[in-house]
Parts: C-alpha cells; structure tokens; sequence
C-alpha cells in the first residue's frame, strides 16, 4: 500500500467533499424520482416511468463495472472530478425539452455517481490508518441516506418556493457544481502503484477483475446485500408516490431516512467496539425483515410509523460494519478494495434494476400491496446471506491464515 502522506487537515477535507458529493448525488436522485409525476405529466405519460430510475440504476451498473479502470486509467483526483461533473448533469435536465434528454441526464448523474462511490473507500484506505478506517467507512456509507434525508425534508419548501420542477432540480444541482469547485482546488491524488523500488509500475494491475471474480466473498457479500439495497431503493424512491398507504408513505419514507442517521452513528461505533461483527448481521437481518413485514401487513397507523422508525435504524446500525469487509480481505489495497467493490456494485446494480422494474410493474398491473409483498419476500436474502459471509473476526484468524493446528504440527 502506499505511503499516507497526505497531512491530517488535507485527508478531512477530502473526505468531507467525497462525502457531500455523494451525498448531493442522492439527494439529485431522490429529488428526481419526487418530481417524477409532475415531469411525466410535462411528457404526457399517465402512469410511473420505471426509466427515470433505471436509468441511474443502468448508469451505475457501467459505471461500477469501468470505475476501476478509470480510475487506473486518469489517477484518483481525476477521476472524482469526471464523477463529479457528471453528476452536474442534472443542471443541463432542468432544461430538457424532451423525456429522451432527461433520460440521458440522469444516465449521466448516475454514472458519475458510480465512479464516485468506488473512488471513496480506496481513499478511506489511503488517507487513514486501518483503526479510523471504520469510521470514515461508516460515514460514507452514511451519504446515501444523508442525501436522501435533505431531499425529504427541504423539497416539499424548495417546491412551494420555485414551484417548477425545473427550477427544483436546478436547484439541487447547484450543490454539487459548487463541490465539483472544491475538489479542483482542495483534491489530491496518490499513486495507485506499491512505492518499492523493485516493484514495477505495472503492480498496480495486478489485482485484476478476473482475480475479484475468483473471490468466493464477492458472492456472499452480493447475494446478502441485494436484498436489502432493493428494499432500500424501493423504501426511499417509489413508495412515496403510495396514495394508499395507511400512513403518508412519504413520511413513512422520511422516517426510515431520519432514523437511518442514528443508526449509521451507532453502527460506527458498533464497528470499532465488536469482536465479532457477524452477531450484529444477524440481528440486523432478523430485526429487518421482521419489522417490514409487520410494516407493510399491519393496519395500525401506530404501528406502521413504529416499524418505519425502527427500520431504518437497524438497517443502518450493520452498514458500516458490512462495508469494512473487503477492507479486511487478505492482501487488501486500495487497487484490491477498488476492484471488488467495482464487481459488487455491478452486480448488485444489475439485481436491482431487473427487480425494481418488476416492483414497478407489479405495483402498475396489481396495486401498492403486492409490489410490497415482493419487495419484503426479496428482501429475505439479507438474513439468508448472513448465515453464508465469512467470520473475519473468529478467534482463529481470517479464512486465508493457516489454521493453529497446522502451524503447530509445523
């Protein structure tokens, strides 16, 4: 790995501006798919596009799959600063005289998003030594949902000021030219490649995307996570257009956003204070699905608003934990970490988009309940899945470390 030598002031404000970056490319997102009925109606659609969603979930998905090379290809300060002028592109839609173009600018908003959250962690792994790893983790992971919960609380006040949809997309995507600002002036790379003088510079393609594949934890990391990130997507960008829900389904996406925030503090400190992390993923699945199918089964009101509360937080008290582990693989770098979160993500992008789309259509063809019920029963494999990820924190050590009986025959 090479040397940290970016100074303490310079590291923070580095992740402070990835940070926000990411967390005003969700909060573009978010708005988009809250102004989506105002928009279909400009086109003359009379029902919910899946496509302005997919359209991001399809950029990501290429996006992940190239962000290792790119960044390999341009060096780490820019490739963010690509990333981030992509998702500036939301500008350009609040001009769009056609669906088609302001399809293609949320293509490009989510590409450059993709590219930005791979590029996050390996600076995690660089800029800070592997004790505060989680918690800079633990806040990245915490961006999505920080972006998500600025949009649900400040679009329905920015709507009533600008009133077009327009001006309101326009106005989200001011923020993230201002960072894109920050980041020429305030970003700094590093060199991908080992400092030894013996290792040659062709040792930053050493871990390739062929040796990510080979990696039994790509799977098990992707089939448990799927589930949860389509409950997620789900939760935060289609329920709220619910009109039938027995609670505002917009509050009841607010809430599993708020709440998102303690819970993302506590699973930091969680990550640093546990032994054995796996426990935590399991309480987190078996509260998770407990909590939304009793959200989505029950009548109550009460009842309702109580599981969304306490759905967001157990959902995010694992999250931090869940995403320092390609951090803990064996031989992990920056380039190792890169390119299986390169692999996860496409995948899990790929999943999402296929089982959103079938959401969509199961909530156009046969009602709100039913494309509710799918999402939950999908949701399931979070749970299964924590039964198959790896221990990393056994007394024995990390699967890849010679058993003790094994050494000590030796």
């Amino acid at each position: 790995m090479p040397p940290k030598v970016i100074s303490p002031r310079r590291s923070f404000a580095i992740e402070m501006i990835l940070f926000l970056a990411y967390s005003f490319f969700s909060a573009s997102w978010m708005v988009g798919s809250i102004i989506t009925p105002d928009m279909a109606a400009e086109f003359g659609f009379s029902h919910v596009p899946s496509s302005v969603n997919n359209a991001i979930s399809a950029a990501k998905i290429l996006g992940n799959f190239v962000a290792a090379w790119i960044l390999v290809k341009l060096g780490p300060k820019r490739t963010v600063a690509v990333s981030c002028l992509l998702t500036c592109a939301v500008v350009a839609g609040s001009f769009a005289t056609s669906f088609s173009f302001f399809i293609i600018t949320r293509f490009l908003l989510g590409f450059g998003g993709a590219v930005l959250m791979i590029c996050m962690t390996p600076y995690v792994v660089y800029c800070f030594e592997p004790k505060r790893q989680s918690l800079f983790i633990g806040l990245n992971n915490a961006g999505p949902n920080t972006g998500n919960l600025i949009a649900l609380l400040s679009v329905t006040a920015v709507r009533g000021w600008l009133g077009s949809w327009r001006h309101v997309i326009l106005f989200y995507g001011i923020f993230s030219v201002v960072l894109l600002i920050l980041w020429l002036f305030a970003g700094k790379s590093y060199p991908i490649a080992e400092p030894d003088q013996d290792a040659p510079k062709k040792r930053l393609a050493a871990y390739r995307y062929r040796d990510g594949l080979r990696e039994p934890f790509l799977y098990q990391f992707l089939f448990t996570m799927t589930g949860r990130l389509v409950m997620y997507t789900v939760m935060l960008y289609l329920f709220p257009l619910n009109p039938d829900f027995t609670v505002d389904a917009q509050f009841i996406s607010l809430m599993i956003a708020l709440t998102g925030i303690p819970g993302t503090v506590i699973g930091i400190i969680l990550a640093r204070k546990m032994k054995r992390q796996i426990t935590l993923f399991r309480f987190s699945g078996i509260a998770q699905s407990l909590l939304f199918f009793t959200m989505i089964l029950c009548d109550s009101p009460v009842l309702a608003t109580v599981c969304a509360i306490l759905l967001g937080f157990v959902i995010f008290i694992s999250t931090p934990s869940l995403f320092t582990l390609p951090t803990k693989l064996p031989g992990a770098t920056p380039q190792k970490v890169a390119v299986i979160l390169t692999l996860y993500w496409t995948g899990a992008y790929s999943l999402q988009m296929l089982i959103y789309a079938i959401i969509v259509r199961m909530v156009n063809q046969h009602g709100w309940y039913i494309g509710m019920l799918v999402t939950a029963l999908y949701s399931l494999t979070f749970l299964i899945g924590t039964f198959l990820l790896p221990d990393f924190d056994r007394p024995q050590g990390r699967p890849a470390d010679p058993p003790p009986q094994e050494t000590e025959a030796e």
